[in-house]
């Protein structure tokens, strides 16, 4: 299945200037957006939330991307990547900037944090399509993989540091600084943006002429005529309705007791933190000729967590299962992502992205929701072995796809970029 193992970790891409700057705008984007929860809960919880104020703050967090992320990414593909991006970060730093000046003054009730919650995920959802757009214009293609597992590390490490940092600035001073921090690194992540300069005639999309709703529809027959798009993503979205909601709602109950389930709980989702480290370093080291054949085995690390949970397996075992799932995920990611640039028309790249994520949090928030209740009806062992079962019977379906089986979309489009010389290096224009 593979190629062979890289020669060595892609960290010569930070000496590229542009691709430098891009990565540390993300490095500072995501160690403030993971210290955001944190912060959030207990500022909530200061101010009279509750428990109940705090699932319904964070809540608002991700219910708007579902509406939003479309629209991010019409107008990234329309007004430029560079531009969408660096006016996300500006927007959610005004509007942090803005809840910390009331925090510190006034105060603010249980409404005013769920609209501040919701205005931050609506300026993030016309962040994220771009990024994904973004990067093949800073990137040759014959290095988007490992340019995606650099990105997907320096993710994860920020994902990982930012929930420990938090929670130490919390300890000692008030939540509302740890939001100013937050509205710091989305300033920074846009210093570094506006830094970023490139080449590409694919910033903006061709279709400047068409209304909204043309380009959206654009994007549609982009995402819909690609079989192995369509049915990849449904195969990863219907596994996070069905293996990861039940995983992640019904899992606590599996681990210790009342005293010290939690403490156990949260091992074993570190773990899972690791592994997405691990997954991010197999994909900068690892090609394979079949990218979306491997893309369809990264869910079983899912499965087998699914499994260890069902048979109440002790919790370092469990950890490893945790981290098999973490590591499965972060290397599906990279080539899903990797894939996409590759075969996607450059100027429809944000919009088709878009389709992706609004399925990807649809999906995660229906398995979020129903995994209770139908646990409730049928058992939660019973929930936790048809995730088991609905991986391994939806793995092969997909291995019957011919588009699935195939050699890397895109490939014949690199090997002609690949043949010029301007394609040889990554682009340097300043």
């Amino acid at each position: 299945m593979t190629d062979g193992l890289a020669a060595r970790l892609p960290l010569d891409l930070l000496r590229e200037p542009n691709l430098r700057r891009l990565f540390c705008a993300q490095a500072a984007s995501v160690l403030g957006s993971s210290m955001m929860p944190i912060a959030l809960s207990f500022a909530v919880l200061e101010h009279g939330g509750g428990a109940s104020g705090v699932g319904l703050v964070l809540g608002a967090q991700t219910a708007p991307l579902i509406v939003f992320l479309l629209a991010g990414g019409v107008l990234a593909d329309r007004w430029g990547r560079r531009v969408t991006m660096i006016g996300s970060d500006l927007a959610r730093a005004a509007i942090e900037i803005a809840v910390v000046v009331i925090l510190l003054t006034v105060g603010m009730p249980l409404g005013g944090f769920v609209v501040f919650a919701a205005a931050l995920s609506v300026a993030a959802a016309f962040f994220h399509p771009a990024f994904h757009g973004f990067v093949p214009e800073v990137v040759s293609g014959k290095r988007l993989q490992e340019a995606n597992a650099l990105g997907s590390t320096f993710n994860s490490i920020g994902s990982l540091l930012g929930p420990a940092v938090a929670g130490a600035l919390v300890a000692w001073t008030d939540p509302a600084w740890v939001i100013a921090i937050d509205a710091a690194t989305f300033l920074a992540s846009a210093l570094f943006l506006a830094g970023v300069r490139t080449s590409s005639s694919a910033a903006r999309s061709s279709g400047e002429d068409e209304s909204f709703f043309q380009q959206l529809h654009h994007g549609w027959r982009e995402f819909s005529s690609r079989t192995w798009l369509w049915s990849l993503l449904a195969y990863t979205s219907l596994a996070s309705t069905f293996v990861l909601g039940p995983v992640m709602v019904l899992g606590i109950a599996f681990v210790g007791g009342k005293e010290n389930g939690a403490a156990q709980w949260g091992t074993v989702m570190a773990a899972q933190g690791v592994g997405s480290l691990l997954g991010g370093f197999a994909g900068m080291r690892v090609r394979f000729r079949r990218p979306l054949l491997a893309s369809v085995f990264c869910t079983f690390g899912l499965g087998a967590f699914a499994g260890l949970l069902a048979v109440r397996a002790p919790v370092y075992v469990l950890v490893l299962g945790s981290l098999l799932s973490g590591a499965g995920f972060a290397l599906l990611h990279i080539l899903w992502t990797s894939s996409l640039q590759a075969d996607v028309p450059p100027d429809a790249m944000s919009r088709v992205s878009a389709y992706d994520g609004v399925a990807t949090v649809l999906s995660m928030t229906v398995g979020y929701w129903w995994a209770a209740p139908t646990a409730d009806r049928v058992g939660a062992t019973s929930l936790l072995w048809f995730g088991v079962v609905w991986t391994l019977v939806s793995a092969a379906a997909m291995v019957t796809l011919p588009q699935i089986r195939r050699s890397a979309p895109g490939t014949d489009k690199r090997e002609a970029d690949a043949a010029t010389p301007e394609a040889r290096e990554p682009s340097t224009t300043h």
